[in-house]
């Protein structure tokens, strides 16, 4: 994952996450920020993801169920303080 691009990113992570829209920014130090929307006001973001401990397929497939435990226990946490 290290050496795709901002746009290649995107575009692996948005076809994973079907309903969200994904943006990406690699920052200068080459780690990797993710801002992902998802249905109605839902906003999740994720930063300094080291890029290099995500390899291949394998490494993308981490990297969105790790995305997805997070926005799970975000909006579990969310939901506690509502109460």
């Amino acid at each position: 994952m290290d050496v795709l691009s901002k746009l290649d990113l995107e575009h692996l992570l948005s076809g994973r996450l079907p309903q969200c829209t994904v943006t990406c920014t690699i920052n200068d130090d080459g780690c990797l920020s993710i801002n992902v929307a998802g249905p109605g006001t839902n906003q999740f973001s994720i930063s300094q993801i080291e890029r290099s401990h995500y390899h291949g397929e394998d490494g993308i497939n981490k990297l969105v169920r790790e995305i997805l435990e997070e926005m799970v226990m975000s909006r579990q946490a969310t939901h506690l303080l509502d109460q």
